[in-house]
């Protein structure tokens, strides 16, 4: 889906489409001809884990689009993050210690990318960033609280969406990224993550303590009271992220949950669905052994 110079795309504030257009490298099943109208896709619900789910957790709040990416556009991805990477070394340790063994790079947003180049007359978008429009635009017309979500016949979001830049982290072999909250007081209602060069298991706990305290606002604490109020504050939940696959935490798991990636090594448990067939049954569990892992991160603006 090449944007053309007449985008809604203005003075770095997306505005969200009303409908989804087709498109060109995200998975082949979520693509339709330009005669029809796509819907969105659906998150596969046997990539999260719930057997040890606590008590009174929002299962729409953590989901995995398994394949979501094609191969092409996942290269494209790669190598954009690579040139721009080229330079850096990785890093032992982050000034909140929350990770190891990474670099990471800022990805300049759709808009910069075009309006930047001495061709002020091209028309298109390089492939590496029409996958991120396309993502902010499956994730604006889906997992937002003004949208009616992923099985409604159309897709409708209401005013603006301010996106951060988007970001990419390279992870080595032997890096880690420890349990934590994503900032609140910078970024907004979504922390949602495409999964490049390997697998990885993500997991959820219940957060034990109040992050970024002096800016958590109302909106934090009514997710944190509907937690605690019948849940648990143990257990955990699993996300199974396989390589092309996009993530998203909203809600109760991005403001109330902190998440980290497990150790290469770890398994994950597919729980299958009531409407699961046989010929699935093999495919009851998954070692992960992690390599390098890179992934790009999308976040929603701080809208107070």
């Amino acid at each position: 889906m090449a944007l053309p110079l007449s985008s809604p795309l203005q003075n770095g504030v997306i505005r969200v489409a009303q409908k989804l257009q087709p498109r060109s490298f995200l998975s082949n099943q979520f693509t339709a001809d330009a005669s029809t109208t796509v819907k969105p896709p659906c998150p596969d619900p046997r990539y999260v884990n719930l057997q040890n789910a606590p008590v009174g957790f929002d299962v729409a709040s953590a989901v995995v689009y398994p394949g979501f990416v094609t191969e092409e556009g996942g290269m494209s991805l790669i190598k954009e993050v690579g040139k721009r990477l080229k330079r850096r070394r990785f890093e032992n340790g982050h000034w909140d210690s929350v990770i190891t063994g990474y670099r990471e790079v800022e990805l300049s947003t759709p808009v910069e990318q075009l309006f930047s180049r001495h061709n002020k007359n091209e028309s298109e978008l390089p492939m590496f960033a029409n996958v991120i429009e396309e993502t902010r635009m499956h994730l604006a017309n889906n997992h937002f609280s003004t949208n009616e979500g992923c099985y409604a016949d159309e897709a409708i979001s209401k005013g603006t969406i301010r996106w951060l830049p988007s970001h990419a982290i390279d992870l080595s072999t032997n890096g880690e990224l420890s349990a934590h909250v994503d900032s609140v007081k910078f970024s907004g209602e979504i922390v949602a993550g495409i999964s490049l060069l390997s697998d990885a298991i993500m997991r959820l706990r219940p957060s034990s303590k109040e992050w970024d305290s002096e800016e958590r606002d109302a909106k934090t604490s009514a997710h944190a009271a509907k937690q605690n109020n019948g849940g648990d504050s143990k257990g955990f939940v699993d996300l199974y992220l396989p390589r092309l696959s996009l993530y998203v935490l909203s809600g109760m798991s991005r403001y109330s949950y902190t998440h980290e990636l497990l150790p290469s090594g770890s398994t994950f448990n597919f729980v299958k669905r009531n409407d699961e067939q046989s010929q699935h049954d093999d495919e009851g569990r998954v070692d992960v052994v992690r390599g390098r892992r890179l992934s790009i991160i999308f976040r929603d603006g701080n809208r107070s």
